[in-house]
């Protein structure tokens, strides 16, 4: 059964997991500075500065029993039966259900959209701005097959419409984006932020060119992940997103992300990202904003990328011998290690340039 996100932070909170933060604090370091030092705890921030009545939901997937929750397994959980559960869910995928209806929005359109009236957290000092894409989902379709394809690629906010997409040359995104500038035109994509987290486990994996993330989390759900139309562009989005963001990638344009504190604890710029320019935007009543600061040890970027790798879907885009390392550091939760061999991959790359 589907977990929507305000159902998993009120199951958090039944379990007393869920920590609330009323006193008033700041979207710029600030709130990435007490998720850091608090990075195993579920934090709901309910008072943030400049954004009265907006709320910011992290650390939903900092631990293994917050995971089993949102799966609705039974109390206490470990990894051992958690990774069973979800091996047996990868058996048989299950198709998406397609619905008419949504829920009630707040929408703005081309000539309204202010990405800055989102409560988007600077994450770190080291950040090179806003971060609005940490723990999302961007959905796309190959404009030759039609096939779709949901990833999270990290995001900046560059002005009012504006946002990069970081993402790899090998990625599915670029692929879909390569295509797309082979007919010499944009690609549309939707951006969803606020989903089911298992739909962005789904996203984040490995899985074969073509195949249908939301498939996959359907299956892990033992349902088809209901989706809806969205209002611009011919894509399709999870039901109960808290945030779409409709828009286009601009053909032949490339930008600087960063720099951006990435997994491996380092500050990384992506020279050549693309350009998201945003048509419209449609956030619930009362949205909760999800999103996480990356870079700490053991943060919920490693425990996703953990449970991945147990999987067999952590893809890094490196050489084979990366993936063996990174992959056996990951599967047996060394993340300080794993943080340093980012970082010395990253220093061989830009040897190599």
């Amino acid at each position: 059964m589907q977990m929507e996100l305000r159902e998993f932070i009120s199951t958090l909170e039944k379990y007393g997991y869920l920590r609330k933060i009323s006193h008033p604090v700041n979207w710029k370091y600030e709130i990435g500075e007490i998720v850091r030092q608090n990075h195993t705890q579920p934090l709901l921030f309910e008072n943030i500065a400049d954004y009265p009545g907006c709320r910011l939901f992290t650390g939903g997937f900092s631990r293994i029993d917050y995971l089993g929750i949102n799966l609705g397994l039974k109390m206490p959980v470990n990894r051992k039966s958690l990774l069973a559960h979800l091996r047996k869910g990868l058996e048989k995928p299950i198709e998406s259900v397609y619905v008419q209806c949504c829920p009630d929005c707040l929408y703005k359109a081309a000539d309204e959209v202010n990405l800055h009236d989102l409560p988007v957290p600077w994450w770190n000092p080291l950040d090179g701005g806003r971060y609005i894409g940490t723990w999302h989902l961007n959905i796309t379709k190959d404009p030759f097959t039609g096939k779709r394809n949901a990833g999270v690629y990290r995001m900046q906010i560059l002005g009012k419409n504006q946002t990069t997409v970081s993402a790899s040359e090998k990625s599915h995104l670029a692929m879909h984006m390569k295509n797309a500038e082979r007919l010499g035109k944009d690609l549309e994509m939707a951006m969803a932020i606020g989903v089911d987290e298992v739909l962005v486990l789904a996203a984040a994996s490995s899985v074969p060119f073509g195949y249908d993330e939301f498939s996959f989390a359907g299956a892990l759900r033992g349902e088809g992940v209901k989706l809806r139309q969205c209002k611009e562009i011919a894509l399709e989005v999870p039901l109960e997103a808290e945030y779409v963001i409709e828009g286009k990638l601009k053909c032949r344009t490339r930008v600087k992300d960063g720099p951006y504190l990435d997994y491996a604890g380092k500050p990384a710029i992506n020279p050549a990202a693309y350009l998201f320019e945003v048509r419209s935007i449609s956030s619930r009543v009362d949205a909760i904003f999800r999103g996480m600061a990356v870079g700490r040890v053991g943060a919920e970027d490693h425990q996703l990328f953990s449970i991945l790798s147990a999987l067999n879907l952590v893809d890094f885009h490196g050489s084979a011998l990366r993936q063996r390392v990174q992959n056996f550091f990951l599967r047996y939760r060394m993340f300080s290690l794993f943080q340093l061999s980012g970082r010395f991959s990253a220093m061989v790359k830009s040897l190599k340039r």
